[in-house]
Parts: C-alpha cells; sequence; structure tokens
C-alpha cells in the first residue's frame, strides 16, 4: 500500500510539474508575441514590392521623409511633396494634388494628438508614398 502511494505522490508531482512547464510557456509566448502586436502599429518605413526606396527625399524642413515611388522617379517625388508641403500649409493634408488622389493614414499618441501619418498619393499606375513625423 505504501508503494502504491508513493506511486501515485511521484505522478501527481510529475504531472504538477508538467502543468507549470506548460503555465510557464504560455507566459513567455504571450510575452513575446505582445510586444510585436503593439509595434506593428507603429509607423515605420516600409517599402512594397515593386516600388523605388527614395530615402534621402524630404519636404517642409524634414517633417514629409521616407518617400516610395512606383513608375516614378524619386527626383518627381521630391517635387511632388514639395508641392504638398505647401498645399498643407494652408490647411488640412490635401486629399488630392496635381491629379494625384491621397489616402492617409494617421498614428495617435495616449492623448490622441496625432505624431506621425502615412500619405499614399496615386494617379493612375503611378505611386508616390511618403511619411510625415513629428
Amino acid at each position: 500500500m505504501a508503494r502504491r502511494a508513493a506511486i501515485l505522490f511521484i505522478m501527481t508531482v510529475g504531472h504538477a510539474t508538467q502543468m507549470w512547464r506548460l503555465a510557464a510557456m504560455a507566459v513567455a509566448v504571450t510575452l513575446t508575441v505582445a510586444p510585436s502586436a503593439r509595434a506593428t502599429d507603429r509607423p515605420h518605413y516600409d517599402v512594397p514590392r515593386g516600388y523605388i526606396r527614395c530615402a534621402h527625399v524630404e519636404a517642409w524642413n524634414g517633417f514629409f521623409k521616407w518617400a516610395s515611388v512606383q513608375r516614378t522617379t524619386c527626383r518627381y517625388a521630391s517635387s511632388f511633396m514639395r508641392a504638398y508641403a505647401v498645399k498643407a500649409a494652408h490647411g488640412d493634408m490635401p486629399r488630392r494634388l496635381h491629379a494625384y488622389r491621397c489616402k492617409i493614414r494617421y498614428w495617435r499618441n495616449q492623448d490622441g494628438d496625432i505624431y506621425a501619418s502615412r500619405h499614399a498619393c496615386r494617379r493612375g499606375s503611378v505611386a508616390i508614398r511618403f511619411y510625415g513625423m513629428m
């Protein structure tokens, strides 16, 4: 009887150890995944497939930067961004400029203030993407 009790005790302890390991692994996975999920919501300089990186292009004293283009040149992107900055200085961010239609994605801080934006402007097959960073 004592031997059977000892075997049951060992089996129970072994099971508890496995459960503890499983719980520890679940916590580790959660801690590993959680920051990366938050990090994907931050603005980052991504260049989609088929686009050309124009890292040196800036406008409006460096507020607009991190440009990428599709079926146009970085030189044209620089010119477009300067024109965009002139129009933005007189009010809201323009949704249309030089026959381009622009989609804007904003990022906000905890207070609700905008601290970054991504502008994706397209005219036919030509596209210019750039970021606005405070």
